[in-house]
């Protein structure tokens, strides 16, 4: 995935400034599979607006400064659509942890205990944080689709971070059963 079609999908919520699309969207929900800071969402829609996949007007403000908002082009639409509707290779995901794992046999036993403790309680909240997230059931013919597909996206959190308890606590038990000499 693009930064620019996760853009371009939530310019077709309604138009809105960087500001907006950060708080509302890139700091809450998009964040949890792919974040994005102030200066990268500035960036892709100057980028967006300069291949014609959006526009922007100025909007005065009285008593705050003025934004601009963007809103998806036809153009946009198009391009946003054409992407949707293509299989997208798998990605090989970067993880220090893993390097971290798979070199376990450099550090003692008690700690890459700790290393995998210590990722354990972070998937440990991420699986309460997930549980606990209740989408919005829309109010809109739009937005009650969203929300079904938003509820997808949620029910594959959800599951990641069951999977990986249940794998971190498979691999704790393992390690806690080898001796010093066999870590």
């Amino acid at each position: 995935m693009s930064l620019r079609h996760a853009i371009l999908g939530l310019l077709t919520f309604q138009p809105m400034s960087g500001y907006a699309l950060k708080t509302r969207y890139f700091d809450c929900s998009i964040a949890h599979f792919w974040p994005a800071d102030q200066a990268q969402i500035y960036r892709t829609l100057q980028s967006l607006e300069a291949e014609g996949l959006a526009e922007s007007h100025t909007v005065v403000g009285e008593t705050r400064p003025n934004s601009r908002v963007y809103r998806i082009t036809q153009a946009g639409q198009a391009a946003l659509s054409e992407w949707l509707g293509v299989a997208q290779p798998l990605v090989t995901q970067k993880d220090s942890f893993l390097v971290q794992l798979y070199f376990g046999r450099l550090i003692s036993r008690d700690q890459i205990l700790a290393v995998l403790r210590a990722r354990r309680a972070e998937h440990a909240r991420l699986q309460d944080y997930y549980q606990r997230l209740d989408l919005p059931p829309g109010d809109s013919p739009m937005m009650r689709r969203q929300a079904r597909f938003g509820g997808l996206t949620l029910d594959f959190a959800r599951r990641r971070e069951t999977m990986m308890l249940d794998w971190l606590d498979a691999s704790i038990a393992e390690v806690e059963g080898w001796s010093e000499g066999q870590v």
